[in-house]
């Protein structure tokens, strides 16, 4: 159990701020909890990691910079955990780079949050290597030395850490799953009182990377003449065919947009699309959007997958369809434009349902559970 005073350390180059909710979805409910979170931490590269695979002949000086913020790193730990000996040290995602060497200064045991596998990332769903290449053979040690080196490794879903025990065939007691949550968590959006211009408003919002299924989601609503939607973001081609094929069924709203802001498009949108891609991480996520969704008090359509259904299945506010499958999915959401009543009911249930599995308050009592976990291992290190 928790103690008055009890203190963990976040050290590592987490990324934050918009578009980055893990770490501030593991601390929030660590301090719900009552536990103090101290940071250890290096910048992360945020979006500058896609620039840096991009142009290779930086790679040397990244290399250099990191391994300099590596030593300041680890000297800031050591004093750290010299001046007040914490429960553990938590390794937010991204940490892989990381963690073998904190592992090594510890003197309490390490959580590494691995959050998502880098080959599950890389190589089967966003296929930049082949399987048993080169390329997916680092990222695949790379996922094995990280998760070894912790005493306890974190994921979202029980899916996806039945998955990376599998890959780095280390034993599944080392993986634990603690899901997202939404640390903005405000007010329900007010739902529109009916359809507008009598169609169904779609809202997608996401950077159309393929597990996003956004090209499946685009056909869709290409047969679905009922439907009217709202793409923010998303690559310039997904943007470009959803002009050419949807024409004046479609509203762009910019690359990326301010929390605030996507309020108020939910404010003008009766549903918010999910994931459709047909790749392996599909099945094992529950994503960021539908947990932020459901707290706003939307409903939302997404592909039927085990991670969905474990979690959400059965709850009436989350609507199913078959992963990158256009036909399947048009003819629900052709369905949902016919019966408004049945989407404002939905509505009605979506932020009791994330108050159920995914608020700050759940993320807390999960929290204790993983705590205990790691007070077993330090007694067993001790012993």
């Amino acid at each position: 159990m928790t103690r008055r005073g009890d203190s963990v350390v976040f050290c590592g180059a987490w990324d934050d701020g918009p578009g980055y909710p893990r770490a501030a979805s593991l601390r929030a409910g660590l301090e719900r909890l009552g536990v103090r979170v101290r940071d250890c931490r290096v910048a992360g590269l945020g979006v500058g990691k896609r620039e840096l695979l991009r142009r290779p002949w930086r790679w040397p000086l990244a290399w250099l910079r990191m391994w300099r913020e590596r030593r300041q790193l680890l000297r800031e730990l050591r004093q750290v955990c010299a001046a007040e000996r914490p429960r553990c040290v938590i390794v937010p995602y991204p940490g892989h780079h990381l963690v073998r060497s904190i592992r090594r200064v510890s003197p309490v045991p390490v959580v590494l949050d691995l959050f998502l596998s880098a080959y599950d990332t890389v190589v089967e769903d966003r296929r930049l290597c082949e399987p048993g290449s080169i390329g997916a053979g680092v990222m695949q040690r790379l996922d094995t030395q990280a998760c070894t080196a912790a005493d306890l490794v974190l994921t979202d879903t029980p899916e996806n850490a039945a998955y990376a025990a599998a890959l780095t065939e280390l034993p599944p007691e080392r993986f634990a799953w603690l899901p997202l949550s939404d640390p903005e968590a405000a007010d329900r959006v007010p739902f529109p009182s009916a359809s507008t211009n009598g169609r169904l408003r779609v809202l997608f919002f996401g950077t159309g990377v393929p597990l996003h299924g956004l090209a499946t989601l685009i056909e869709a609503v290409r047969r679905a003449p009922s439907v009217h939607l709202t793409l923010v973001g998303g690559a310039d081609a997904d943007r470009a065919l959803a002009q050419r094929m949807l024409g004046s069924r479609v509203e762009l709203d910019g690359d990326f947009v301010s929390r605030d802001r996507l309020r108020e498009l939910m404010a003008d949108c009766h549903l918010v699309a999910g994931i459709f891609g047909c790749s392996g991480k599909t099945q094992r996520v529950v994503p960021w959007k539908v947990v932020i969704a459901l707290a706003a008090g939307r409903p939302v359509i997404t592909a039927d997958t085990p991670a969905v259904c474990g979690w959400l299945e059965g709850s009436a506010a989350v609507f199913l369809a078959p992963a990158a499958d256009p036909e399947a999915l048009a003819a629900q959401l052709e369905r949902l434009a016919a019966d408004p009543l049945r989407v404002e009911r939905a509505a009605a249930m979506a932020q009791t349902i994330y108050n159920r599995h995914f608020a700050v308050d759940r993320a807390a009592n999960r929290w204790q559970q993983l705590l205990d976990r790691v007070a077993e291992v330090s007694a067993e290190a001790i012993a």
